[in-house]
Protein backbone atom coordinates (compact mmCIF):
# COMPACT_ATOMS: atom_id res chain seq x y z
CA UNK A 1 0.00 0.00 0.00
CA UNK A 2 2.84 2.39 0.74
CA UNK A 3 4.30 2.17 -2.77
CA UNK A 4 0.95 3.01 -4.33
CA UNK A 5 0.29 5.86 -1.90
CA UNK A 6 3.67 7.49 -2.54
CA UNK A 7 3.22 7.36 -6.31
CA UNK A 8 -0.44 8.34 -6.25
CA UNK A 9 0.25 11.50 -4.31
CA UNK A 10 2.25 13.01 -7.17
CA UNK A 11 2.46 15.82 -8.17
CA UNK A 12 1.61 17.05 -4.66
CA UNK A 13 1.78 15.46 -1.25
CA UNK A 14 -1.42 14.88 0.70
CA UNK A 15 -2.39 13.70 4.16
CA UNK A 16 -5.59 12.51 5.76
CA UNK A 17 -7.30 14.94 8.10
CA UNK A 18 -8.38 14.53 11.69
CA UNK A 19 -11.85 13.24 12.54
CA UNK A 20 -12.81 16.31 14.55
CA UNK A 21 -12.28 20.04 14.30
CA UNK A 22 -9.16 20.97 16.27
CA UNK A 23 -8.92 24.08 18.46
CA UNK A 24 -6.62 25.78 15.96
CA UNK A 25 -9.02 25.00 13.12
CA UNK A 26 -11.97 26.24 15.17
CA UNK A 27 -10.15 29.53 15.72
CA UNK A 28 -9.30 29.77 12.01
CA UNK A 29 -12.90 29.10 11.00
CA UNK A 30 -14.17 31.69 13.48
CA UNK A 31 -11.81 34.28 12.01
CA UNK A 32 -12.94 33.39 8.48
CA UNK A 33 -16.57 33.77 9.49
CA UNK A 34 -15.73 37.17 10.94
CA UNK A 35 -14.44 38.26 7.54
CA UNK A 36 -10.72 38.06 8.28
CA UNK A 37 -9.10 37.83 4.83
CA UNK A 38 -5.74 36.81 6.29
CA UNK A 39 -7.43 33.88 8.00
CA UNK A 40 -8.88 32.72 4.72
CA UNK A 41 -5.44 32.99 3.13
CA UNK A 42 -4.17 30.74 5.93
CA UNK A 43 -6.97 28.26 5.25
CA UNK A 44 -6.07 28.11 1.56
CA UNK A 45 -2.36 27.77 2.31
CA UNK A 46 -3.00 24.89 4.71
CA UNK A 47 -5.31 22.91 2.44
CA UNK A 48 -4.67 23.84 -1.19
CA UNK A 49 -2.23 20.99 -1.89
CA UNK A 50 -4.61 18.37 -0.55
CA UNK A 51 -7.57 19.84 -2.45
CA UNK A 52 -5.57 20.03 -5.67
CA UNK A 53 -4.31 16.48 -5.25
CA UNK A 54 -7.86 15.13 -4.99
CA UNK A 55 -9.08 17.35 -7.84
CA UNK A 56 -6.23 16.15 -10.05
CA UNK A 57 -6.95 12.46 -9.41
CA UNK A 58 -10.67 12.92 -9.91
CA UNK A 59 -10.45 14.97 -13.11
CA UNK A 60 -7.27 13.51 -14.64
CA UNK A 61 -6.18 16.86 -16.04
CA UNK A 62 -3.73 19.31 -14.48
CA UNK A 63 -5.27 22.53 -15.81
CA UNK A 64 -8.80 21.43 -15.00
CA UNK A 65 -7.67 20.45 -11.51
CA UNK A 66 -6.24 23.94 -10.97
CA UNK A 67 -9.51 25.48 -12.11
CA UNK A 68 -11.52 23.13 -9.93
CA UNK A 69 -9.31 23.92 -6.91
CA UNK A 70 -10.03 27.62 -7.33
CA UNK A 71 -13.74 26.88 -7.55
CA UNK A 72 -13.57 24.78 -4.37
CA UNK A 73 -12.09 27.63 -2.36
CA UNK A 74 -14.54 30.10 -3.84
CA UNK A 75 -17.34 27.78 -2.68
CA UNK A 76 -15.61 27.48 0.68
CA UNK A 77 -15.51 31.28 1.01
CA UNK A 78 -19.22 31.48 0.20
CA UNK A 79 -20.24 28.63 2.49
CA UNK A 80 -17.91 29.08 5.48
CA UNK A 81 -20.73 30.71 7.43
CA UNK A 82 -22.71 27.46 7.27
CA UNK A 83 -19.83 25.28 8.48
CA UNK A 84 -20.88 23.98 11.92
CA UNK A 85 -17.54 22.51 12.94
CA UNK A 86 -18.94 19.04 13.66
CA UNK A 87 -16.23 17.47 11.46
CA UNK A 88 -12.63 18.22 10.55
CA UNK A 89 -12.18 21.14 8.20
CA UNK A 90 -10.43 18.79 5.77
CA UNK A 91 -13.49 16.50 5.74
CA UNK A 92 -15.69 19.45 4.81
CA UNK A 93 -13.27 20.52 2.08
CA UNK A 94 -13.09 16.98 0.70
CA UNK A 95 -16.88 17.01 0.44
CA UNK A 96 -16.88 20.34 -1.42
CA UNK A 97 -14.14 19.04 -3.74
CA UNK A 98 -16.00 15.84 -4.57
CA UNK A 99 -19.29 17.67 -5.09
CA UNK A 100 -17.63 20.26 -7.32
CA UNK A 101 -16.08 17.46 -9.37
CA UNK A 102 -19.48 15.78 -9.65
CA UNK A 103 -20.94 19.00 -11.04
CA UNK A 104 -18.12 19.06 -13.61
CA UNK A 105 -18.83 15.45 -14.57
CA UNK A 106 -22.54 16.20 -15.01
CA UNK A 107 -21.69 19.18 -17.18
CA UNK A 108 -19.39 17.05 -19.32
CA UNK A 109 -21.91 14.23 -19.60
CA UNK A 110 -24.66 16.63 -20.68
CA UNK A 111 -22.44 17.58 -23.61
CA UNK A 112 -21.23 14.09 -24.40
CA UNK A 113 -17.71 14.87 -23.23
CA UNK A 114 -17.43 12.24 -20.50
CA UNK A 115 -19.87 9.36 -20.67
CA UNK A 116 -19.72 6.83 -17.83
CA UNK A 117 -22.32 4.40 -16.54
CA UNK A 118 -22.73 3.44 -12.91
CA UNK A 119 -21.80 -0.16 -12.15
CA UNK A 120 -22.71 -0.01 -8.48
CA UNK A 121 -24.92 -2.53 -6.74
CA UNK A 122 -28.69 -2.23 -7.36
CA UNK A 123 -30.82 -0.66 -4.65
CA UNK A 124 -32.87 -2.89 -2.38
CA UNK A 125 -36.50 -2.29 -1.40
CA UNK A 126 -35.52 0.44 1.06
CA UNK A 127 -33.48 2.33 -1.52
CA UNK A 128 -30.17 1.45 0.16
CA UNK A 129 -27.35 -0.24 -1.71
CA UNK A 130 -27.05 -3.97 -1.15
CA UNK A 131 -24.20 -4.39 1.33
CA UNK A 132 -21.64 -7.16 1.48
CA UNK A 133 -18.85 -7.62 4.02
CA UNK A 134 -15.80 -8.25 1.82
CA UNK A 135 -12.56 -9.80 3.11
CA UNK A 136 -9.76 -7.36 3.85
CA UNK A 137 -7.31 -9.65 2.02
CA UNK A 138 -8.78 -8.60 -1.33
CA UNK A 139 -5.88 -6.96 -3.22
CA UNK A 140 -5.99 -3.21 -3.63
CA UNK A 141 -4.50 -0.74 -6.10
CA UNK A 142 -1.10 -0.98 -4.40
CA UNK A 143 -0.71 -4.42 -5.95
CA UNK A 144 -1.70 -3.12 -9.38
CA UNK A 145 0.78 -0.32 -9.81
CA UNK A 146 4.45 0.20 -9.04
CA UNK A 147 6.79 2.62 -10.74
CA UNK A 148 6.07 5.60 -12.96
CA UNK A 149 5.06 3.63 -16.06
CA UNK A 150 2.60 1.52 -14.12
CA UNK A 151 1.32 4.62 -12.34
CA UNK A 152 0.63 6.33 -15.66
CA UNK A 153 -1.33 3.31 -16.82
CA UNK A 154 -3.16 3.20 -13.51
CA UNK A 155 -4.19 6.86 -13.88
CA UNK A 156 -5.48 6.23 -17.39
CA UNK A 157 -7.58 3.34 -16.13
CA UNK A 158 -8.77 5.35 -13.13
CA UNK A 159 -10.32 7.92 -15.48
CA UNK A 160 -12.29 5.16 -17.21
CA UNK A 161 -14.10 4.22 -14.01
CA UNK A 162 -17.53 5.65 -13.15
CA UNK A 163 -17.20 8.78 -10.98
CA UNK A 164 -18.52 7.09 -7.83
CA UNK A 165 -15.82 4.43 -8.14
CA UNK A 166 -13.08 6.91 -8.90
CA UNK A 167 -13.87 9.05 -5.86
CA UNK A 168 -13.82 6.19 -3.34
CA UNK A 169 -10.50 4.89 -4.66
CA UNK A 170 -8.95 8.35 -4.50
CA UNK A 171 -10.21 9.01 -0.98
CA UNK A 172 -9.21 5.56 0.27
CA UNK A 173 -5.89 4.86 -1.48
CA UNK A 174 -4.54 8.29 -2.38
CA UNK A 175 -5.70 10.23 0.67
CA UNK A 176 -5.64 7.12 2.89
CA UNK A 177 -8.86 8.08 4.64
CA UNK A 178 -10.71 5.62 6.90
CA UNK A 179 -13.97 4.14 5.67
CA UNK A 180 -15.89 6.14 8.27
CA UNK A 181 -14.60 9.48 7.02
CA UNK A 182 -15.27 8.53 3.40
CA UNK A 183 -18.85 7.72 4.37
CA UNK A 184 -19.13 11.11 6.05
CA UNK A 185 -17.65 12.95 3.06
CA UNK A 186 -19.91 11.22 0.52
CA UNK A 187 -22.89 11.03 2.89
CA UNK A 188 -23.47 7.36 2.24
CA UNK A 189 -23.52 4.36 4.55
CA UNK A 190 -20.35 2.59 5.67
CA UNK A 191 -21.51 -0.57 3.92
CA UNK A 192 -21.98 1.30 0.66
CA UNK A 193 -18.44 2.66 0.93
CA UNK A 194 -17.08 -0.87 1.30
CA UNK A 195 -19.23 -2.15 -1.55
CA UNK A 196 -18.11 0.61 -3.92
CA UNK A 197 -14.44 0.15 -3.05
CA UNK A 198 -14.66 -3.59 -3.61
CA UNK A 199 -16.39 -3.17 -6.96
CA UNK A 200 -14.08 -0.31 -7.98
CA UNK A 201 -11.01 -2.46 -7.33
CA UNK A 202 -12.52 -5.28 -9.36
CA UNK A 203 -13.22 -2.96 -12.29
CA UNK A 204 -9.73 -1.47 -12.01
CA UNK A 205 -8.10 -4.90 -12.07
CA UNK A 206 -10.09 -5.77 -15.18
CA UNK A 207 -9.05 -2.55 -16.93
CA UNK A 208 -5.41 -3.23 -16.07
CA UNK A 209 -5.52 -6.92 -16.99
CA UNK A 210 -3.62 -6.54 -20.28
CA UNK A 211 -0.94 -4.43 -18.66
CA UNK A 212 -0.49 -6.86 -15.78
Amino acid sequence: MAAFANAARQPLESAAGAAELSNSEADLVARCKAGDKLAFDELISAHQERVFNVAYRLMGNYDEALDLTQEVFLNCFRKIGSFKGDSALSTWLYRITVNTAKNRWKYQQSRGLNRTDSLDAPADEEGEKKLTDYPSSDPGPSELASGREAMNHFEECLQKLPPEYREVLVLRYVEELPYEEIAEILRISLGTVKSRIHRARSELRELMRDYL
